[in-house]
């Protein structure tokens, strides 16, 4: 078959520019470039079967943009053509001719009556050779989906008012600076040996409210503070005489200098601390303090934080909440990655929740019912307890306590059931739904001693069924929160015993994964609800979200790996090859847009006053927005199909 020309055709500059800005990498062009790019582009129509580019013909003319229709990529092996993509509106081919100056390795065929934009090699050159995004993108990484995913999600939340440029960038300081450019002096160190009292003269001399403590090659072995001073030294009564290593605080809180300033802030709040040092490799730079990141930003986020610890009622941590929900949408709008974003969400979530735990077990000992009776921990389960929550998701929350002796078994339990109550209730006030499955504290089915959860988990690894684990999956994903962690530990131990001798409830658990598939039609189209409440959209959490949460937790249980959040699995199960560094990449770029649009869905239904649900309708999407999405979809079919590969035996 040759290949078919037909006149070009001419075609307003608008339209074109309109369409080149929602496709990877045209979205990255000034908006200039794309006006003068829309003069020169033309369009060349194809009719259905028509051979456009021949496997190992002559070298490209053109880059081709499809337009409308859709072509079919195959090679040709022993003779018999192999189908390798199909490819709709927005993609492209013949760039690796260009580049290379070589025959196209792939033929492309119209599947249908199909339009193209055509790129002379001329501008094509032109464009790589002055814009280094476009270089990047079609020299280096063409064929990695991770990058066009990662670049699909720039600009989600930008404003209106951005027409003048398609990229959004973020003009966020915590996310632009890096910690290195914090550093306003050299820092003041002293050997751990040094008397306390010669260390407090040289904060004086020097005026300044940390000093270092460092070894013989300045790595940072602790730090000291004015308020160390004041509390370790002389409400102690301490004479002064004692080495500095008595009174400072270790370990220290280290990041390195390019780290933005974001997760510094999200570190000091993670460990409580309100200075880190700044090191390259291991040797110490500087010192970085809250009130630095304070003067930064305008206080916003670490306020938030604060705030949350200094609330004395449930009503006042309500208040919290919304202030935090502002503070959330201001950072996806100032370009913050979907993992920062749900890392600050957790934080404050968790602050929350033990501050109203707190508050719980205060009230229960004003009204004379005493402090717990015996250890506990509060378990955080679900999203909660892989710290993905966007926003107010549904609690998922359990208690587990120490075995009591068998005379106070009742009365031990009624205790920990007031308690979950109260905390339960404080949570819903603050906005946290209750669960429908009653997944819940409160529930006594859910509140439990060591002896009893371990019974748990030990019929679920060995007697139940895939229907029955879509139920219970909730549970394996459990961290403590509050209370005796070694309690959770102890049950995370058991459950790896357990499953190291059960290959039947990886397979069940597989086939649970398999359960919730992508919602992928035929040639690259999505499917969507045909009726009822959500006709024509899809649903974010159960199509997108939800696979890579079972295949990953599948993997990290076959291999021991502790990790609840999906993202730290996915890198934990990579370092075990069972998944290809490309792949990994992949995933975690997908997980990351189809979470970035979920939370974009739930503050715009937020500010409508609608009750937040997973469900969006694909049409509404930019076009980028919508490619991407369905690529995100592919590279959840293709993990598992790599989970189906590593569990054959799956139902």
């Amino acid at each position: 078959m040759t290949v078919w020309r037909q006149k070009m055709v001419d075609i307003s500059n608008n339209q074109t520019v309109e369409f080149l800005r929602e496709i990877v990498p045209f979205n990255e062009l000034p908006q200039d470039v794309l006006k003068d790019l829309a003069g020169r582009i033309e369009i060349q129509r194809f009719p259905k079967d028509s051979l456009i580019l021949n496997q190992d013909g002559p070298p490209c003319e053109y880059l081709y943009i499809i337009r409308k229709g859709a072509v079919k990529k195959t090679v040709q092996e022993e003779g018999v053509d192999v189908l390798l993509d199909l490819s709709t509106e927005g993609d492209f081919f013949g760039s690796a001719s260009l580049i290379k100056g070589t025959g196209p390795a792939f033929s492309v065929q119209t599947y249908e009556d199909t339009a193209c934009y055509l790129l002379t090699k001329k501008t094509f050159d032109q464009l790589m050779q002055q814009h280094v995004g476009f270089h990047e993108y079609f020299a280096v990484r063409v064929s990695k989906l991770a990058h066009r995913l990662k670049k699909a999600q720039t600009g989600i939340f930008a404003s209106s008012g951005m027409s003048d440029t398609v990229v959004f960038r973020s003009e966020g300081y915590l996310f632009s600076v890096r910690a290195g450019e914090l550093i306003k002096r050299k820092p003041v160190t002293c050997p751990p040996y040094h008397e306390t009292k010669s260390v407090a003269k040289l904060m004086a001399r020097e005026g300044i409210g940390s000093v270092v403590v460092v070894d013989a090659r300045e790595k940072p072995l602790g730090i000291v503070t004015k308020t160390d001073m004041t509390y370790r030294v002389l409400a102690s009564g301490k004479s002064g005489a004692e080495p500095i290593r008595m009174v400072m605080s270790a370990p220290i809180v280290s990041v390195a200098p390019e780290e933005p300033c974001f997760n510094v802030l999200l570190k000091m709040a993670g460990f409580d601390c309100h200075h880190v040092c700044v090191v390259v490799g291991k040797m110490l730079v500087g010192v970085i303090s809250q009130h630095d990141l304070l003067a930064l930003q305008g206080a916003d986020p670490l306020a938030i934080v604060n705030d949350i610890e200094r609330q004395t009622t449930v009503e006042g941590l309500a208040q919290s909440v919304e202030t935090m929900d502002r503070m959330v949408e201001r950072l996806l709008k100032a370009g913050v990655s979907t993992k920062e974003a749900t890392t600050f969400i957790s934080e404050c979530n968790d602050r929350l929740t033990r501050r109203i735990i707190a508050l719980a077990e205060e009230a229960m000992v004003e009204e004379g019912l005493g402090p717990p009776p015996v250890d506990y921990c509060w378990l955080a389960l679900g999203s909660e307890g892989r710290k993905e929550q966007t926003l107010r998701t549904d609690q998922d929350n359990a208690i587990i306590f120490a075995d009591p002796e068998a005379t106070k078994e009742d009365a031990v339990k009624t205790y920990f059931l007031n308690l979950a109550e109260r905390v339960v209730f404080g949570l819903d006030c603050c906005g946290f739904p209750l669960c429908k499955g009653e997944f819940m504290a409160n529930n006594p089915r859910w509140c439990q001693s060591e002896t009893i959860w371990k019974g748990y988990f030990s019929r679920w690894i060995n007697q139940a069924s895939p229907k029955d684990l879509r139920n219970c999956t909730v549970f394996f994903d459990f961290r403590p929160l509050v209370g005796a962690s070694e309690l959770a530990e102890q049950l995370r131990a058991f459950l790896n015993n357990e499953i190291l001798r059960s290959r039947a409830f990886l397979r069940h658990l597989a086939t649970n994964a398999l359960y919730n598939g992508p919602p992928l039609g035929f040639l690259r189209t999505l499917v969507v609800e045909k009726t009822g409440e959500h006709k024509d959209q899809l649903n974010l959490k159960m199509s997108g979200l939800v696979p890579v949460v079972d295949a990953l937790r599948v993997f990290a249980l076959s291999k021991q790996i502790n990790a609840t959040n999906t993202l730290q699995r996915l890198e934990l199960v990579r370092s075990q090859q069972l998944l290809s560094n490309e792949m990994a990449a992949d995933i975690r770029e997908a997980f990351g847009l189809i979470l970035f649009l979920r939370m974009n869905e739930h503050l715009r239904q937020k500010e409508k006053n609608l009750e937040p649900n997973d469900y969006i309708n694909p049409k509404v999407l930019p076009k980028l927005q919508k490619k991407s999405l369905i690529e995100a979809f592919h590279v959840i079919r293709d993990l598992q199909g790599e989970l189906k590969a590593h569990f054959p035996e799956t139902l």
